[in-house]
């Protein structure tokens, strides 16, 4: 990839993350105002989440027009086009992404509800493991058997500093 096309990506990314940015910053804004306040807004729990709202919303806007300046509008269209995007989503990559993001939503919206914390987190990160082969053999312990002695110890050791060095209880 050449420099002047790296130039306009870089563009359309500035001005789609400007703009994703300054959206998430008015959510920001609104949500900090909807906070309980004290004697007054300046020492609610309302007042830095609203400070870091503004900023973010000035930042997003400036980034986004960085990137409508840099020619990130005629670069997105091209982006955008049915080629590119059928490309896009048959890559394995991708394809890779939208598996690993598939079972932290199954993780944490079904399992921790049905299972707890312990349990879930072993079956997730054996699942895990496994899928992305993160585990190899070790002399003759097989890489399975690395993955769930992890999967079951890591859950376990979390739960317990949480419980007893924080005095939290996870579910």
């Amino acid at each position: 990839m050449d420099g002047q096309n790296q130039k306009k990506r870089t563009a359309a990314m500035d001005m789609v993350f400007g703009v994703l940015l300054v959206l998430f910053s008015i959510y920001v804004i609104v949500t900090s105002t909807q906070l309980k306040f004290m004697k007054s807004f300046t020492d609610g729990a309302g007042f830095f989440p609203c400070i870091i709202g503004c900023v973010l919303l000035v930042l997003g806007a400036v980034l986004a027009f960085i990137g409508v300046k840099g020619g990130g509008v005629a670069e997105l269209k091209e982006v955008l086009t049915g080629s590119f995007l059928k490309a896009f989503v048959t890559n394995d990559s991708t394809i890779r992404v939208v598996i690993l993001l598939a079972m932290m939503f199954v993780y944490m919206f079904f399992l921790i509800d049905w299972l707890g914390f312990r349990i879930s987190s072993a079956i997730y990160l054996f699942v895990n493991f496994l899928y992305l082969k993160a585990c190899k053999k070790v002399g003759p312990i097989p890489g399975w058997v690395i993955a769930l002695i992890i999967s079951v110890v890591a859950p376990l050791v979390f739960y317990y500093a949480f419980k007893f060095g924080l005095g939290i209880t996870l579910p």
